[in-house]
Order: C-alpha cells, then structure tokens, then sequence
C-alpha cells in the first residue's frame, strides 16, 4: 500500500512538472509576446492560482514558489522575488478557494483575477523591500490590472489542466 501512495505522488509530481515545463515554454515562445497595453499574460502564475483552486492552499504555494522560480530564469530582477511572491499569494488564493461553499466557472475566474494582481503586486513590494524601485512605476496599476484581466480569461483553459495534474488514478480512489 506505502508503495502505491509513493508511485501515485511521483504521478502527480510528474504531471504537475510537466504542466509547468509546458506553459514556461508557452510563456517564453508565445505569451511573451501577445501583449495588451505593453502587458503580457503570465500564464506561469495562472498555473499557480490554478492549483491553488483546484487542491487548496498547500499545494498551490508550492506550486506557484516553482512557477515563481521557472519565471525567475527570465528575469533580470533578484532570483527567488517572484517565486516568493507568487508562492505566497497561490497560498492565499488557496484559502479563499477553500473558503468557497459553492464554485463556479465565475469565481474560477474572479480567484485567478485576484491571484494575478496579488502576484504583481506581491512582487512590486517585495522587491520594493529589497531595493528595487518597483512601487513608483507609473504603469504597475496598469500592470496589475492587465495581468488581472488576462488571467480571468485563462480559467477554462488552466483549472482543468491543474485538476489533471494533481488527481490520483481511480484505482486508488476504489480501495
């Protein structure tokens, strides 16, 4: 039984790399470059917050902490201020999700909307706390807004993906 429980997270921890190797790719050969207003969508935190609604708060940190550190790689800024950021706020979305009484695609929508502002502003302040000059950009409000906005249209496409990715087969779920 221990063995079973060992090979169904292995599972999980496979697809869930998977998930996020895949949309680092897609992040860095496509969404980088659809921009609305000079704003990409950041699809490496949708994962995230998608995670986070999906199986819940624990499990959404550590998902949006590796997201943060894949989207680091690209950056220019201090390594492990966005895997920070983005790990504490798919904790939160986490919390509000399992606070929920009743979901629904609209609040799958709204929760992935606040997870991406909360991630940009997440990461305006902390990088704020250690020096970076990112709280006095004239656009972070136009920033925050955008990536809010393009992540209330990612819902149908990242919760069902992150629910694969996290699921457990149904042999187990029988015993």
């Amino acid at each position: 039984m221990g063995a079973l429980l060992v090979s169904e997270e292995l599972k999980v921890v496979a697809r869930t790399a998977l998930v996020l190797f895949g949309a680092y790719v897609l992040q860095l050969g496509l969404f980088d470059d659809l921009r609305l207003f000079s704003v990409h969508p950041e699809v490496l935190l949708a994962i995230g917050s998608g995670t986070a609604i999906a199986w819940g708060a624990e499990r959404g940190a550590v998902v949006g902490f590796s997201a943060g550190l894949l989207a680091d790689l690209s950056l220019s800024g201090r390594f492990g201020l966005t895997a920070l950021a983005w790990g504490v706020t798919c904790y939160g979305i986490g919390l509000l999700s399992e606070g929920l009484a009743r979901r629904s695609r609209l609040v799958d929508a709204v929760l992935m909307a606040v997870g991406g502002a909360g991630g940009v502003a997440a990461y305006a302040v902390i990088a704020a706390l250690f020096g970076e000059s990112t709280l006095g950009d004239d656009a972070l409000f136009v920033i925050i807004g955008m990536v809010a906005a393009w992540s209330m249209v990612l819902p149908p496409l990242v919760v069902p993906v992150c629910r694969w990715a996290g699921r457990h087969s149904e042999l187990r779920a029988a015993r």
